[in-house]
């Protein structure tokens, strides 16, 4: 395959690589740099993608290999230190609360099994829906609402505690 062809093959499915390493990821600067570094060794690659059927399967599974691979490689946590513009104490104190919750849901989320812990990612911060978590992950939309709901019932067990 020569560039012109990985151009026209690869490149068309950019966008989808993305939205499935935002989705992960949760940080669009680690989804940039994930794609970038999947199209990068795709191109380096693409004499053996000839024969592949179904390119766009292909890269975003090449992306989901490579977010599941960083997430395993490292403890995804909320930085208390980021900075924020707040206007008044009301909003301090209000933003201190949110960044509490989302550090627990966050550390309930790491309890999850990889493959929940994914779909519930990106169900609730991506916005995907079954279908499109389905397709992107190479799986049953059936699949998906079991890993959903097992998912919501051990997060809502956990955050009772």
């Amino acid at each position: 395959m020569n560039s012109r062809e990985f151009k026209a093959k690869i490149l068309p499915h950019y966008t989808s690589m993305y939205r499935v390493a935002a989705s992960v990821m949760r940080s669009d600067d680690e989804a940039a740099d994930i794609v970038q570094d999947a199209m990068l060794r795709l191109f380096e690659k693409r004499n053996q993608l000839e024969n592949i059927v179904d390119t766009k399967s292909y890269c975003i599974n090449v992306v989901r290999n490579a977010c599941l691979n960083k997430l395993r490689g490292k403890k995804q946590h909320l930085s208390t230190d980021e900075v924020t513009d707040i206007d008044s104490a009301e909003d301090v104190h209000t933003e201190l609360e949110w960044r509490d919750f989302y550090g627990i849901v966050s550390k309930a989320m790491t309890r999850l099994p990889v493959d929940q812990r994914n779909v519930f990612r990106m169900s609730v911060y991506g916005g995907f829906s079954n279908i499109e978590i389905a397709e992107l992950l190479g799986i049953t939309q059936g699949n998906v609402r079991v890993l959903l709901s097992r998912a919501r019932i051990k997060i809502r067990k956990l955050l009772s505690k």
